[in-house]
This record gives C-alpha cells, sequence and structure tokens, in this order.
C-alpha cells in the first residue's frame, strides 16, 4: 500500500481509497454570526475542464441539498489561474445556509487531476463584512506549483549553425568548431569517451546512440550517433569547465581562454 503523507502524521493508505483532503476554518466569536472556511480537493474525470467539473457539481447539489437555490455563478481567478465561482443557498436540517464555493484545478501534475474548492458558509446570508473576508481569503490563495518545469532534452539538427565546442578532457584542450557539420566531418569513435560537447551558447550536450534509419553522425563500424541538449542542473556548463582549460585551439577570434570567456559573455553563459 502507498504510503500517504500528510503535514503532521503519515498513513499506508489502500490503493482503493481517494483523497478528498479537507482543511476546516472557523469563525465563532461571541456575539457575532459563525463563518467557515472549507478548503477540500476532489478528483476530477480524464477530460475534465473546471467547467465541466462545476457544471456537474451543481447538478449533484440540486439533487442532493434540500431546497438550493442557484444565486450566481461566475468566472474568477486564484493565484492566476482562471477558476470558477458558485454562489447558492440551501437548508440543512431546517436552517437556511448561505454558500460560496470557488474551484480551481491544482497546477501540480499527477496521475490524477485534482479539483481544489474553496468554500465559504454563513447561516442565513452572507454579509458585506463576511463577503469581503471571503474574497480577501480567495485573494491570498498562492497554489502550489511544481518546484521546477521538467527539462526535455532535444536533439540537434545536422544542420544546426553557431558554434560547437569539443573539450578532450585529457589533454585539457578546447576545440572550437564553426558548426556542427564541421564536427561531423571527424570520426565520432575518437569521441565516445573523455570529451565533453558544448553548443554556441555553452549549455552542455550529450552524445547519445541513435536507431538505425534516422540521420545522424555516422561511425565508420555503422553506428549512428547525435547530439543532445542536456538538463544544465546535472552538467556543468562550459563556462564553468574552462577552469580546467589549459589550451584552446579554434576559430579566428577564438583561440584563448580569455576569447571564449568574452564570448560566451556576450551569449549570455558567461555568469
Amino acid at each position: 500500500m502507498p504510503k500517504y503523507e500528510m503535514n503532521d502524521a503519515a498513513i499506508d493508505l489502500p490503493t482503493n481509497f481517494t483523497d478528498k483532503t479537507m482543511h476546516l476554518f472557523t469563525v465563532d466569536a461571541p456575539g457575532s454570526s459563525s463563518f467557515t472556511f472549507v478548503v477540500s480537493r476532489a478528483p476530477m474525470e480524464k477530460d475534465d475542464t473546471v467547467d465541466t467539473f462545476v457544471t456537474r457539481l451543481v447538478s449533484e447539489m440540486r439533487k442532493t441539498l434540500p431546497r438550493f437555490e442557484l444565486k450566481h455563478q461566475g468566472i474568477r481567478e486564484i493565484d492566476g489561474e482562471t477558476a470558477r465561482e458558485v454562489d447558492y443557498q440551501w437548508v440543512s436540517e431546517g436552517s437556511p445556509l448561505h454558500q460560496r464555493q470557488t474551484v480551481v484545478m491544482s497546477p501540480v501534475p499527477g496521475e490524477q487531476r485534482m479539483a481544489i474548492s474553496f468554500i465559504g458558509t454563513c447561516p442565513k446570508t452572507f454579509s458585506a463584512e463576511k463577503r469581503k473576508e471571503y474574497d480577501t481569503l480567495i485573494d491570498s490563495v498562492v497554489l502550489k506549483r511544481p518546484d521546477d518545469a521538467s527539462f526535455i532534452p532535444t536533439q540537434l539538427a545536422l544542420d544546426a549553425s553557431g558554434f560547437v565546442f569539443v573539450l578532450h578532457e585529457a589533454t585539457e584542450t578546447l576545440y572550437v568548431l564553426t558548426n556542427l557539420a564541421e564536427l561531423m566531418r571527424h570520426d565520432v569513435t575518437e569521441m565516445s569517451e573523455g570529451v565533453a560537447f558544448f553548443e554556441a551558447s555553452g549549455a552542455p550536450l550529450a552524445l547519445r546512440a541513435e536507431p538505425n534509419g534516422q540521420q545522424a553522425w555516422k561511425a565508420p563500424d555503422g553506428r549512428q550517433f547525435a547530439l543532445w541538449t542536456m538538463d544544465p542542473k546535472v552538467a556543468p556548463s562550459l563556462h564553468e569547465r574552462l577552469t580546467g582549460v589549459k589550451a584552446v585551439k579554434g576559430t579566428a577570434g577564438i583561440q584563448t581562454i580569455a576569447a571564449v570567456r568574452s564570448y560566451l559573455a556576450t551569449v549570455g553563459n558567461g555568469n
């Protein structure tokens, strides 16, 4: 069973259980009208949008909440994300309740998309003060988002323009080639080990074997390779590697370490 993490505990949760986490906040001071604010989560269906989710929600409330009356349904925003708000009244155990519910889709990706609902409830009706309090709460929401967007590697086209840098680690020599076509005139098998590649900006590149039939850098034995971009968080840039370079062999104007540093500064990767 997967372990379900909560703020203050963890529990082994059976796979057939659904996460519908709820947080309840209430104001019940003497002499004032009770006001509760609930944050709840519910799974969305595969093709749901916020619109279809809220439409289904209203339909279900019409069937299950006694004397349900929809007063307003509209669009608003939560932390830059499009949301939907419904304003409605119903009767609970003989007492009228007034609720405002704002629904937004969680921006955190996962196997199951989640709808987050922010629900304010007042007995009888929302006063102007409680309306302002609810709006202030909604405006203060900051949604949890992924820490970083996932890096998606891309293959360099064979006709890609711009410099290609090749660092021969054994000799600590940096070669500056005018473009990828010039690089591919060399035997790729000579560069399969102890060599680091960088694109024109100085960002790291990875040499990968490619399936037969695709355009690639061909070795004499028939194997094929291509250069792919790499996540800069897991591989150092050329600027970071320059401290280990002893010699530069390259095109006119970029034949010293200082010249390489100057060039990288002009393309925004020299920090």
